[in-house]
């Protein structure tokens, strides 16, 4: 994953619960990125939530899911405290000195709303997406969070920081487990869940694109991670594993998905 250092505070993101910046991020090669910046002092769980970001974004890179190009900023202490705001200047001041960006999302995309559907262009990727939500444990894109931003029949999703925490759960089934999605049966729990109920979708080129993925690519995702996060190599290794188990069982997992949305 491509590292990048801040060049220019930008300005503070009006919602979410991590609060990301907006900042200007030069890479090794000079050239200049805009990036939407997650500290590990704005997360409840610190550089967990963080890994779980990296993990995520590699994850739907691998799978053709649309998410923008992550990166790992380096932020200087130097730099830190050139931040204006007060807030945010603690914030950084406080956090890994390595934080996860995401290229900012610009030309018109919005967020998705309630009464936005899925056209049959979208179809495939929303499908996609639903599984993918589903096998990494993410809650949180739902009708009042959809954390996923759409132009025309394009789609971005976002923020994946609470995915793969399915170790806390006490009496946790896995999604290829009958029962192991039953959040996802409730509409409002994920935005496409209503949409896709009852469509007719080709599940073949999402087991594909989920069989395809080789021990190599899983393993890669954990070497992604910054050695500064030293507290997160349990919780990269559960996730991983549960990557590769759902590839395992994957013809399962769709099983699931299908009662869920019958």
């Amino acid at each position: 994953m491509k590292r990048i250092s801040p060049i220019q505070y930008d300005r503070s993101a009006k919602l979410g619960k991590t609060r990301p910046l907006f900042i200007t991020c030069e890479a090794a090669d000079g050239s200049i990125v805009e990036v939407v910046a997650k500290f590990s002092r704005g997360c409840e769980q610190g550089n967990i939530n963080l890994a779980c970001e990296v993990i995520g974004a590699c994850l739907a890179g691998d799978l053709g899911l649309p998410v923008p190009e992550p990166f790992l900023i380096e932020v200087p202490a130097e730099w830190t405290v050139t931040i204006p705001d007060a807030d945010d200047r603690a914030k950084a001041q406080q956090s890994s000195p390595i934080a996860f960006g995401s290229r900012v999302v610009t030309q018109q995309f919005s967020v998705w709303m309630p009464g936005n559907a899925i056209s049959d262009i979208m179809l495939p990727k929303a499908a996609g997406i639903f599984v993918f939500d589903g096998i990494i444990q993410n809650p949180d894109r739902k009708s009042d969070n959809p954390n996923c931003l759409v132009r025309g029949d394009e789609l971005y999703i976002i923020d994946h920081e609470l995915a793969f925490l399915h170790g806390l759960i006490i009496g946790w089934t896995p999604p290829w487990s009958i029962g192991g999605l039953k959040p996802m049966e409730t509409n409002g729990n994920h935005i496409f869940r209503a949409e896709l109920k009852g469509r007719s979708i080709d599940f073949g080129p999402i087991r594909g694109a989920w069989a395809g993925l080789s021990d190599a690519q899983i393993a890669d995702y954990e070497r992604a991670l910054p050695a500064e996060w030293a507290d997160v190599a349990s919780t990269a290794a559960s996730a991983t594993k549960l990557i590769r188990d759902a590839r395992d069982n994957i013809d399962a997992v769709l099983e699931e998905v299908k009662r869920v949305l019958t």
